[in-house]
């Protein structure tokens, strides 16, 4: 009768992963911040200042071996780069130097060009003081 059950769970767990795949990835979770460690998000926040890093982090799930695109925009000039999915879930994160004063945003898609993710945020230049 264990086994049974050991085999049934075990089937159920399987068919939860084929579910994951079919699903694709998914961003589940996404934050802006100012620093990243032991990797998780320090200083969340959507205002920033000028030449500050602004880091994206992500928890990702629903692909192993795969890529996302990660692409800052501000105005018309856009900052495209690859991220490496290596696990479901996975913690990754890209940064950016904000140089430009404005509403940047920054787009998260999958290989095949669907957008998973997408976030704006404000950088001003910076105070007197700072």
């Amino acid at each position: 009768m264990k086994r049974f059950i050991l085999f049934i769970l075990g089937f159920a767990l399987m068919g939860l992963n084929l579910w994951a795949e079919e699903k694709g990835l998914v961003v589940e979770s996404a934050k802006l911040c100012g620093g990243v460690e032991n990797r998780e998000p320090v200083g969340e926040d959507s205002v920033f200042s000028v030449n500050e890093k602004v880091f994206l982090w992500m928890k990702v799930t629903g692909g192993a071996s795969d890529t996302i695109s990660v692409t800052w925009k501000i105005g018309d000039q856009q900052f495209p780069f690859q991220l490496a999915i290596a696990g479901s879930p996975w913690r990754t994160w890209a940064k950016k130097t904000v140089w430009k004063a404005g509403e940047w945003s920054v787009e998260v898609k999958d290989r095949e060009g669907n957008l998973l993710k997408e976030m704006t945020f404000l950088v001003r230049e910076k105070k007197e003081g700072e």
